[in-house]
């Protein structure tokens, strides 16, 4: 288990050589703060609001997941460091320019994980009267294509949908039992 208090110790002595990122196991990343001063000090300073995420993350990936759901862990924290850091650059003035801020913003803005991905489908089926194509999937989630497709996929897998086309239009559909 990686500590906070010696991660914020590494990072007030040694942060612009990327001491604490090494100690996090963070190899590539402590190679760039070195090379960079900390990536030219904004990284460092950024990281003194992340770096609780970041150690209850290294502790995830050190942990063996007993129920095997650690990837959407993982994803969740993820996640919510993404929406820390884009409120913190809604407060700098650099944000206050268009450019910038649209391409942080795409870069920041978290997906849906699978799971809440499962669940807005859910939803999008029994409005659809339990048929739902991967388009109707796009349209209510705003996931990618081909990320609808392979929740709805391991849905399928799972033995709760199962999959059919429509008989007028030949599309595949997938049909949400409990739903019907």
């Amino acid at each position: 288990m990686k500590s906070l208090l010696l991660t914020y110790v590494l990072w007030l002595i040694g942060g612009f050589f990327g001491l604490h990122k090494f100690y996090l196991g963070s190899p590539l990343m402590g190679i760039l703060y070195f090379c960079t001063g900390g990536v030219f000090v904004l990284g460092w300073l950024i990281d003194f609001f992340t770096l609780p995420r970041q150690v209850r993350i290294a502790n995830l990936l050190s942990q063996q997941s007993a129920n095997g759901d650690l990837r959407t862990e993982l994803r969740r924290e993820f996640d919510m460091l993404k929406r820390g850091l884009l409120e913190l650059f809604d407060t700098l003035p650099l944000s206050r320019e268009p450019g910038w801020r649209a391409a942080v913003k795409k870069l920041l803005t978290p997906r849906p994980v699978a799971h809440d991905l499962m669940l807005t489908l859910l939803h999008a089926a029994q409005q659809h009267n339990g048929r739902l194509s991967v388009t109707d999937g796009v349209l209510a989630t705003g996931a990618p294509f081909p990320e609808v497709e392979r929740v709805l996929k391991t849905m399928v897998e799972s033995g709760y949908v199962y999959m059919d086309n429509d008989p007028r239009t030949g599309i595949v559909v997938y049909i949400f039992k409990e739903i019907l």
